[in-house]
């Protein structure tokens, strides 16, 4: 069953939206809702991309809002779109960071965006609202041979994380033998 607040846009889209208390495993819990959400209107392919990205822009809002809560909404754009937004009370724009290679933090971002068809920051009076707009991959096309096998948004994530994983473990191997 999905709780939060179930609604309906200006536009007639559905929208659910949920308020979180600003701790770690808020994040798990987003993410819950998040999949619930999704699963309640029948989009079980967005489940994965979309729980990667509320967690990205939950943390960030549990590392860097300043008041105890943040709101996640999830707007449903069309028959295989949605947008998953996550207000909070900062003011400050994130931005996409360019860690180094032995930093453990800043890649949420870009995560963000290699998921997405776009994202943004819409700011408020009172805080600032991020979102993602994503999009089910569709089924049966067969992609051009001459695209890159990264082509979208969902490949670019996987091989960032690939690349992640691997370059955590060259510098784990590196450190054991000092």
């Amino acid at each position: 069953m999905l709780a939060g607040r179930r609604l309906v846009a200006e536009d007639g889209t559905p929208v659910v939206s949920k308020s979180f208390r600003r701790n770690g495993e808020s994040v798990r819990q987003a993410r819950q809702f998040v999949h619930a959400a999704l699963l309640d209107w029948k989009l079980p392919d967005l489940a994965d991309a979309a729980e990667l990205v509320a967690s990205e822009l939950a943390t960030n809002a549990v590392q860097h809002a300043r008041c105890d809560a943040y709101r996640v909404t999830l707007r449903r754009l069309d028959e295989d779109r949605v947008r998953v937004a996550v207000v909070d009370r900062s003011k400050t724009e994130p931005q996409v960071a360019e860690p180094g290679d032995e930093e453990e933090h800043g890649r949420g971002l870009a995560l963000v965006e290699a998921m997405s068809t776009q994202w943004g920051t819409d700011p408020l009076s009172w805080g600032k609202r991020v979102w993602a707009d994503l999009e089910a991959p569709q089924m049966g096309e067969m992609p051009d041979p001459r695209v890159s096998i990264y082509a979208t948004g969902r490949a670019r994530a996987t091989y960032v994380l690939i690349v992640v994983a691997v370059a955590a473990l060259v510098i784990a191997a590196v450190a054991a033998q000092h």
